[in-house]
């Protein structure tokens, strides 16, 4: 590449980052530093859920052009031909001529966008994770140089539009942690680096998920017991584009305060608010029994109160959810913040 070319890759890769957030403003500048006749760029991520795929950043295009590019494209044989190859496509390379398709015709010329390159963002071999459009108000404004540039900086893109990559989860998660995206209905997604939960296909798991993923509020943290012992659990509410849904993410849990399962339903009746009695009901004990665990919770948690005990149960997470018993989620998440950390 020309030193102008390297310095927007630098720049480009700058502001892809590896936070939370894109600066897809100083991405589409940097594009258009390297190929100044630019004029429309758009990115998109596939969502593995909704099994389609999803606007993340764009510029310079109707709203017409922008859901054709995005949806319809994709469906049809050239976006058949853009995937099965190896490099971006110039509109030319097209052997069915793309210019004389609805989508040229229709769309696209009438807009003034004579040129265009496309690039399939793609992780190994197979898994196409995203799409790159550029457009240009001249015909023949790209060309290998430009191909070549888009192709160098295609892992990168992908990288960072990847579904099952979470910068936000790499950035506060350790290496203990594994994690899956859950989906509704479907089979949970392992993160992107990461080994898949043991608990991702425990129906009772999902169905936590799945209620929680209704709630609107940000994490919400708990107790499980999984195949080899107790799992610390976190759902993880996910709004960024093709990333958005449910991450579950769990690590063993020591339990060095000897925690019983009976205990751990009384601490999340406690949190949840409820009375010895009411609590009593839920379990099916009687109130003298989960007097005696309150009174066991107190001092394995060096409380000196009832709502002292709440406050730390719910800051370390020493609850289980059940919608049939004392674990209500929408009782267990109240006052909780829209998004995490």
């Amino acid at each position: 590449m020309d030193p102008t070319m390297v310095a927007s890759a630098v720049r480009i890769g700058a502001a892809l980052g590896s936070g939370a957030e894109v600066e897809w403003d100083e991405v589409f500048d940097a594009i258009t530093g390297a190929v100044p006749d630019v004029c429309a760029a758009q990115v998109t991520g596939w969502d593995p859920v909704a099994r389609g795929f999803v606007i993340l950043a764009e510029r310079g295009y109707s709203r017409t052009i922008s859901q054709d590019l995005a949806h319809e494209l994709p469906r049809t044989r050239w976006g058949g031909q853009l995937f099965d190859s190896a490099v971006p496509l110039l509109m030319d390379d097209a052997p069915h001529n793309f210019r004389d398709s609805p989508h040229y015709q229709e769309n696209l010329r009438p807009a003034g966008l004579e040129d265009g390159l496309s690039a399939a963002l793609r992780l190994g071999q197979q898994r196409v994770v995203g799409i790159l459009h550029i457009n240009a108000s001249v015909q023949a404004s790209f060309g290998e140089r430009t191909r070549s540039f888009v192709n160098e900086l295609e892992t990168a893109f992908a990288r960072r539009v990847d579904p099952l990559r979470s910068p936000r989860f790499e950035a506060w998660f350790g290496p203990e942690w594994t994690a899956s995206r859950l989906v509704p209905g479907g089979t949970p997604l392992p993160l992107a680096d990461r080994q898949p939960s043991p608990l991702a296909d425990d129906p009772k798991v999902q169905a936590i998920g799945a209620a929680f993923g209704e709630l609107g509020v940000g994490t919400v943290a708990f107790l499980w017991p999984g195949p080899e012992g107790w799992y610390r659990v976190r759902l993880l509410r996910v709004t960024e584009g093709s990333r958005t849904g449910v991450i579950l993410a769990t690590a063993p849990y020591a339990n060095a305060m000897g925690l019983t399962a009976r205990e751990i339903d009384v601490a999340t009746g406690i949190v949840a608010g409820l009375s010895n009695q009411a609590i009593a009901e839920g379990l099916v004990v009687s109130r003298r029994t989960v007097e005696t665990y309150v009174e066991r919770l107190l001092g394995k948690l060096d409380c000196q109160s009832r709502g002292e005990a709440a406050g730390v149960a719910a800051r370390a997470g020493i609850i289980r959810p059940n919608p049939d018993g004392v674990g209500d989620l929408n009782r267990l998440t109240r006052g909780s913040e829209p998004r995490w950390p």
